[in-house]
């Protein structure tokens, strides 16, 4: 996703407003693959900021196929994230104070930007913690693995975890 800044490089306050698609990068959520259904749509503003240094502001949103954590069947997640960064000249990057802000510091050469590695990490960054198909969903059954959003099971309530049985004893004694 590159985008051609030629015609406001040079005006401080110059900007346009730009619609990309680019593929997006492979990204997971614990261990589970999402497959991407869209390319990586974005809507995005560029503004001269003046001292060769552009900003980038926009909306990126994707859509994914991925496996729900709780009853791993397939569904549709989409994915939407607002983004600002801002990039300067290659040879006119801003004097850092650490090695760790230097890594920080987005460029571009001549006159465009590619933007794809950010729109790509802001997105990871919106994607849920744990893949659930709906908050509703109830998963499988932890005793025959039945889809409990099908239906009950019939298996008999679960006594809890076997290596606890002892405090459970002590508990029953007291009461």
């Amino acid at each position: 996703m590159i985008i051609d800044i030629s015609t406001i490089k040079d005006t401080k306050g110059a900007s346009f407003e730009v619609e990309l698609e680019g593929p997006p990068e492979p990204m997971e959520v614990a261990g589970v693959p999402l497959k991407p259904m869209t390319p990586v749509h974005v809507v995005a503003k560029a503004t001269s900021t003046g001292h060769k240094t552009i900003l980038i502001q926009g909306k990126a949103k994707a859509r994914f196929k991925a496996e729900c954590h709780r009853c791993l069947k397939e569904f549709v997640l989409d994915v939407e994230t607002g983004f600002e960064e801002q990039y300067h000249k290659g040879s006119a990057r801003p004097q850092a104070v650490s090695e760790h802000e230097e890594d920080e510091i987005l460029t571009y050469i001549g006159d465009f930007v590619d933007i794809s590695k950010e729109v790509n990490s802001h997105l990871a960054l919106a994607l849920p913690i744990q893949l659930v198909c709906s908050a509703e969903c109830k998963g499988l059954c932890s005793v025959c693995g039945k889809n409990l959003n099908e239906g009950e099971c019939g298996c008999s309530v679960d006594e809890g975890d076997i290596r606890l049985a002892p405090l459970r004893q002590l508990y029953e004694k007291q009461a």
